[in-house]
């Protein structure tokens, strides 16, 4: 879509006596500054979600941020909650309604690291984790995430033949494993299917 052409003579708002007109100002949905202010806490930590940056990212005043949430502190409550189902929540409701052999399912886990949710939400979830360690909020959040990721990781162990006494284990490797996978750069295809692998042997 192409701007409209500029006016070849400048105009002065009511200079002919009609009213101005206002444009509707923009609308912004919660999730927009959800992940406005995700994107700035990988960027610069959770000092650097403050209401007047993420105003400023959007193109908004400070006043439509309070028009939508009562506080800072609320805003934050609620961005951890829409991270959380974003994440982790949505994902795994996303992964188990899909009706596939357990083997599919299992194999599916290995490639939520290549992603490209993953990928894109690597970082943000480095901050929200270093952030976490001196936010109680984000600590409660990030000890939920992880144990229902690894109750779902155990689910698809268990489908695929591994005793249960062995699921939690060999859950938590995969677990760190994609985490690792996810993080790390450089081409390792020949290492992550030996890895696969071992990890995934009955």
């Amino acid at each position: 879509m192409s701007l409209p052409p500029l006016p070849l003579q400048p105009t002065v708002p009511g200079a002919t006596g009609a009213p101005v007109k206002r444009g509707p100002k923009p609308r912004i949905t919660a999730e927009r500054w959800f992940i406005a202010a995700l994107e700035q806490l990988a960027l610069g930590g959770i000092d650097s979600v403050r209401v007047e940056l993420l105003a400023e990212a959007l193109g908004v005043t400070k006043g439509m941020f309070y028009a939508r949430f009562d506080t800072r502190e609320s805003f934050l409550e609620a961005m951890i909650d829409y991270w959380r189902q974003r994440t982790t929540t949505g994902l795994v409701a996303e992964l188990t309604a899909m009706d596939s052999a357990p083997e599919d399912r299992l194999t599916r886990l290995f490639a939520i690291s290549r992603m490209d949710r993953a990928r894109t939400g690597a970082w943000i979830e480095v901050a929200m984790r270093t952030w976490a360690l001196t936010d109680e909020r984000a600590r409660r959040a990030l000890e939920e995430i992880d144990r229902h990721r690894l109750v779902y990781f155990e689910s698809v162990l268990t489908a695929n033949g591994v005793p249960k006494e062995q699921a939690p284990a060999r859950a938590f490797l995969i677990y760190s494993y994609v985490i690792g996978d996810t993080l790390l750069s450089g081409d390792r295809t020949a290492i992550r299917y030996l890895c696969q692998a071992m990890l995934a042997a009955p």
